[in-house]
């Protein structure tokens, strides 16, 4: 089993960049694992023409065994999380490929959703609801489609059935 893991994704900025690029720009040094730094994350431009709508910031991190722990899992969620609720986004995707399989996490902010308004009660959606933004597993295109509508639902399933990780969603607060 490889005890190599690479995460990477994008955060799809709203209108307010240099409010979140801020943010980012003062996390401060990580020292929980799984580690995420102002480093990890690339920032883009800022003006026109350099990005078209919408600035993208990347962020790409590789870990030693991430996922063979529901810690793990838990603690990158509400790290991701707290810079969201922090920023100007409209929606963020990160890919996971581990050792125990790829996964893809998914979050929409509750103003900007695009799968949500018409598909709530699709159960290829998965999206689910918080008071914050909706969350949810697969791929999904930044700009409003889905990418591999099957690998939706089979990321959550595929990580709910690790029996070691029980995954839930909202993460249950300790």
């Amino acid at each position: 089993m490889s005890e190599y893991t690479s995460i990477y994704g994008y955060v799809k900025i709203d209108s307010d960049y240099k409010k979140s690029a801020d943010f980012i720009k003062n996390l401060r040094k990580d020292e929980d694992y799984p580690f995420i730094n102002t480093s990890m994350f690339s920032l883009g431009d800022s003006e026109r023409p350099y990005y078209y709508e919408n600035p993208i910031f990347g962020f790409a991190a590789t870990y030693k065994c991430f996922g063979l722990d529901l810690r793990d899992w838990n603690s990158f969620i509400l790290k991701i999380e707290n810079i969201l609720r922090n920023i100007d986004f409209e929606n963020a995707q990160f890919h996971i490929e581990s050792s125990i399989g790829d996964f893809t996490l998914y979050w929409e902010s509750l103003n900007k959703n695009f799968y949500s308004k018409e598909k709530e009660n699709d159960k290829l959606v998965q999206l689910t609801k918080t008071n914050e933004w909706y969350f949810g597993f697969g791929k999904r295109n930044p700009f409003g489609g889905y990418l591999d509508e099957t690998q939706i639902f089979h990321d959550f399933e595929d990580l709910r059935n690790i029996p070691s990780l029980n995954f839930k969603y909202p993460i249950p607060k300790t």
